[in-house]
Order: structure tokens, then sequence, then C-alpha cells
């Protein structure tokens, strides 16, 4: 009964905050294939999955964990900023260091 409720209340939540239609969040869910859109590892066991959303728009984009949507979040949803993390993914201050020594 307790857990119902809960789930009573989370559905509400989504639909208040974010606009979803009853059993959206559900379906979203589904249709990620029940894990977190960019990590693709958290399943939503422990915690629910975040409703991720445009701040600029409200757009619903997905559910995310929340590590995964605080990274957005720090970001600001900047595609250059992830282009930098890849690009020093790839090749770190330290290697072009090692490089450069003669």
């Amino acid at each position: 009964m307790k857990k119902r409720r809960k789930e009573t209340a989370h559905e509400l939540a989504v639909q208040n905050t974010y606009g979803l239609a009853p059993g959206d969040y559900d379906k979203l869910y589904r249709l990620q294939g029940g894990r977190c859109a960019i990590c693709r590892r958290a399943t939503g066991a422990t915690r629910r999955l975040s409703v991720d959303h445009d701040h600029a728009s409200g757009a619903v984009r997905g559910l995310l964990c929340r590590p995964c949507n605080s990274m957005l979040g720090h970001a600001r949803d900047d595609i250059e900023f992830f282009q930098r993390a890849i690009a020093y993914l790839i090749l770190p201050p330290a290697c072009r260091l090692k490089g450069s020594e003669t």
C-alpha cells in the first residue's frame, strides 16, 4: 500500500512539474530500456531516474540518473563543454607535456 502511494505521488509530481501525461514517465523509462539515457548503467532501482528537461524551453528530454543530470547542469547544456571533455580524454595535457620533453 505504501509503495503504491509513493508511485502515485511520483506520477502526479512529474505530471504537475514537467507536464507529462499520465503514464509518460513509465513509457519513457521503457523506451530508454530501463536505464539512464546517458551512462546506460543506472536503472533507477535504488533511486528513481530524474526527469531531464531543457531549462530554456521546458521540454522534457529523457530520464537520467542523478550524476548524469548533475553533469548536464554543471555543463549548462554547453555542447562545447563536452567537446573539450572528449578532446581531454583523447589527448590529456600530461601526454602533450611528455611529448614536448627534449
